[in-house]
């Protein structure tokens, strides 16, 4: 499963670039339909982390990004449409609380396009023009910042959202933002590997189960490196969610199915998820991920091979693609980094 940055309007818009300019950055957006997810809780792994865990396919799905391919340049680039919608849906515990899968979209501005060949026009010479800045401190330094994740990200910057992707899941595409902020700069990516099969965390006709990852750069030189903190929140497609280790930070890489589960195989309605309730305040400077993992660097070749980031890597620097221990099985993954100033 795989995307990356997003307009003003809900997520059921397509994707418009920003007009030149600045704008005040806008307050931490409420997610659509954001529901509680404190309530009956099971714990898992060997350190008893309580965790709420699912059954089967989400109810409710809704548009949670572009709806459709409005370019007419996929088939042309690709011999085929791939688009794949990024619907969202509601998933229920056994003991009745409901669940927001695969994440917590949220609305706020669309990032302008390096790449986009579905609802833009594939390849964006003119990106730099078409950059509105967002100012999230008037005192601030102007930071231009590149994108590409797989599948979709909202980045937030001492706390204030700066841009989303406007493509949940498929094609591929990258992204730019431009913003003005202070240091100490805390740097805030929600990354979703995003599912076709909602609720299940597996994709397409042959219930694979997919991988995601996410790089960033910016051009006071920070970007993303193993010195950033990444955590998960949604972990599926599980035969045993009782496999999930938390000590030291949530860790399904131990699970005999990470891989494939069984159940993708004999009957997907019983895959299990694994859910783990998003803090409020994640994205502020001051929230404490002391206790997060570090994030794990993951080599582009597992990650993708796609047009929108191989076409463009001069743009990413010495950036490197991050995500947590397991690329295939943790489809919500939060992540920070706070930098002191620029990094040369």
């Amino acid at each position: 499963m795989r995307a990356v940055c997003l307009s003003c309007g809900l997520i059921l818009g397509l994707a418009a670039a920003w007009s030149a300019g600045c704008t005040a950055a806008p307050p931490p957006p409420a997610a659509v339909d954001t529901v509680d997810t404190v309530g009956d809780v099971a714990d898992v792994g060997d350190a008893g982390e309580a965790g709420i865990i699912t059954t089967g396919f989400a109810s409710d799905l809704r548009p949670g990004a572009a709806p459709g391919c409005t370019s007419g340049l996929v088939q042309v680039a690709q011999g085929g449409n791939n688009f794949n919608a990024s619907d969202i849906g509601l998933v229920t515990s056994a003991g009745g609380q409901q669940i927001l899968v695969p994440g917590p979209v949220h609305d706020g501005p669309f990032a302008v396009d390096v790449f986009n060949n579905c609802t833009g026009p594939g390849d964006n010479p003119d990106y730099l023009s078409q950059l509105e800045t967002v100012v999230i401190d008037e005192d601030g330094v102007e930071i231009t910042g590149f994108i590409f994740g797989d599948n979709y990200f909202e980045l937030y910057v001492n706390g204030q959202f700066v841009g989303r992707d406007p493509i949940g899941m498929t094609p591929f595409n990258s992204n730019v933002v431009r913003f003005r902020a202070s240091y100490p700069m805390t740097f805030a990516v929600m990354g979703v590997d995003w599912e076709t099969h909602v609720g299940v965390g597996l994709e397409y006709d042959a219930f694979n189960v997919g991988d995601g990852g996410f790089i960033a750069y910016f051009s006071d030189g920070n970007g993303t490196h193993d010195d950033w903190r990444a955590e998960t929140f949604y972990i599926s497609p599980l035969d045993d969610p009782s496999c999930v280790r938390t000590a030291g930070g949530r860790d399904s890489s131990f699970c005999s199915q990470a891989t494939r589960p069984v159940c993708a195989d004999t009957d997907p309605s019983s895959c299990q998820a694994l859910h783990f309730p998003v803090p409020a305040d994640w994205m502020a400077p001051e929230f404490d991920d002391s206790r997060w993992p570090q994030a794990i660097v993951w080599p582009p070749e597992r990650v993708t091979g796609q047009r929108a980031y191989t076409g463009y890597t001069e743009l990413f620097g010495d950036a490197e693609f991050l995500w947590t221990r397991n690329i295939r099985l943790d489809n919500l993954v939060l992540s920070r980094y706070t930098a002191e100033g620029p990094r040369r």
